[in-house]
Parts: structure tokens; sequence; C-alpha cells
């Protein structure tokens, strides 16, 4: 009886042995699985990240041209201004120099 009781506890033992075994085995296969689900995570991550910079940048951009519009009209708005005063200031200039001409006080 006692050979029975030694074979039963090493067999017990090598049972014992085999599931440590496989426990270090699914341990590594558990970690191998996190990190390459965190490497993909992370990826993934990256991946949105630029999206939403990009979405960002590209907004940034449409309200940069919208002001950029809206400043082009009001100095393009402007500068009709000027040219118009101009005009009318030439107009005057024009006759003021045809009035030195022409009249009879003039050096010519």
């Amino acid at each position: 009886m006692s050979i029975d009781i030694i074979k039963s506890i090493k067999q017990s033992e090598a049972e014992a042995e085999q599931i440590k075994k496989q426990s270090h085995e699914d341990a590594r296969q558990i970690l191998s699985e996190a990190s390459n689900q965190s490497y993909k995570l992370l990826e993934q991550t990256q991946e949105d990240a630029e999206k939403e910079a990009k979405k960002i940048i590209q907004e940034a951009e449409k309200q940069a041209n919208a002001e950029i519009e809206k400043f082009a009209a009001e100095v393009s708005s402007e500068c009709d201004a000027i040219k118009s005063n101009a005009r009318k200031k030439l107009d005057k200039a024009v006759e003021i120099i045809i009035g030195r001409i022409v009249s009879p006080n003039g050096n010519s």
C-alpha cells in the first residue's frame, strides 16, 4: 500500500507541476494579448488624435479664411471710398489749375 501512496503522491506532484507550467503559459499568453491590445489601443488613440487635430486645423483655416474675406471686403470698401474722395479732389484740383491758367491773373 505504501507504493500506491508514493505513486499517488508522485502523480499528484506531476499534475501540480503540469498545472503550474500551464498557469505560467496562460499568464504569458494573457500578458501577450494585453500587450497587443494596448498597442492597438495606443495606435487607435493616435489615429483619433491626428484626425481631431486635422479637423481642428481645418476649422481654424475655415475661420481664418472667413476673417480674411471679411477684412478684404472692408479694405476694398475703404479703398473705393478713398478713390472716390480722391476723384472728387482731383476734379477740384483740375478746376483750380485750369482757373489759374485761364484766369486773367494767371502767369500764362
